[in-house]
């Protein structure tokens, strides 16, 4: 995951989305789409959290098409990233 969260600031909507599957996967044992693993994701993110990965969704599907990031962007990485690391373990590093 380092490398994927390396690539977080020119590749925002992309390790976003690619967290939340990955997050969705491990959780589940199914694999979904970006969208429908942000919409699993953003079912299970706190309130303060998911605004970025909305964002990412919605520019995914083409609904919205201004790629502008805020603040927001490190700590609702770093959050699934936790969570990732809480489900699947160490092995996650």
């Amino acid at each position: 995951m380092p490398e994927l969260t390396a690539e977080l600031e020119p590749d925002t909507r992309n390790v976003l989305l690619t967290l939340a599957r990955i997050w969705s996967t491990l959780v589940t044992g199914g694999i979904r789409s970006k969208d429908a693993a942000a919409d699993w994701a953003l079912a299970r993110l706190p309130a303060g959290y998911r605004e970025p990965l909305a964002h990412a969704r919605a520019v995914y599907l083409g609904h919205e098409h201004d790629e502008h990031w805020d603040e927001g962007v490190r700590p609702c990485a770093d959050h699934m990233v936790r969570a990732i690391r809480e489900t699947y373990g160490e092995a996650a590093e």
